[in-house]
């Protein structure tokens, strides 16, 4: 259980009511992290989801040589871990702080206890949680068109070369 003043420092529950906050509170906790410290690693299964509040994580992947590579970083309010959790799958990235890190943590255990609890709360969480991947997977999808030199047509939603 955490305080609602951290639950409230998330920007993904600004349209969540106190009273949905202080019931998320109970079922987050806090977590630390010191700089290089591993959060999860790549083929573990995933036992929870962080929504980092401070600090930056980078996200790794190995090659077929044992070296491992910086794909991304994650800080600010953002989800991590959350595709694997939901989609009940194995990290395909390893995931280590690159500085002193705080974040809220939610366990397995504890989203099925909000299930139980509030389903409309949690699936109003699930759904916060889906339109930050989906703004995400649009972002990512631009830079895509833009670098295999795509473009849209005016007019209409055709992609040409």
């Amino acid at each position: 259980m955490v305080s609602t003043e951290l639950v409230e420092k998330c920007r993904l529950f600004r349209e969540f009511s106190e009273e949905e906050k202080e019931l998320l509170a109970r079922h987050f906790r806090e977590v630390r992290f010191k700089k290089g410290e591993l959060l999860f690693d790549e083929f573990e299964p995933a036992k929870g989801f962080f929504l980092i509040s401070k600090g930056k994580v980078a996200l790794l992947r190995s090659d077929n040589f044992g070296r491992w590579t910086k794909v991304a970083a994650v800080y600010g309010g953002v989800p991590l871990e959350e595709c694997a959790f939901f989609l009940g799958t194995p990290h395909s990235l390893r995931a280590v702080a690159e500085e002193e890190v705080e974040a809220l943590y939610l366990s397995r255990e504890d989203y099925e206890a909000l299930k139980a609890e509030n389903p409309k709360l949690a699936v109003k969480l699930l759904e916060v949680v889906l339109n930050f991947l989906a703004d995400r997977l649009k972002s990512e999808d631009r830079k895509f068109a833009q670098v295999c030199g795509f473009f849209s047509v005016s007019g209409g939603n055709r992609w040409r070369r």
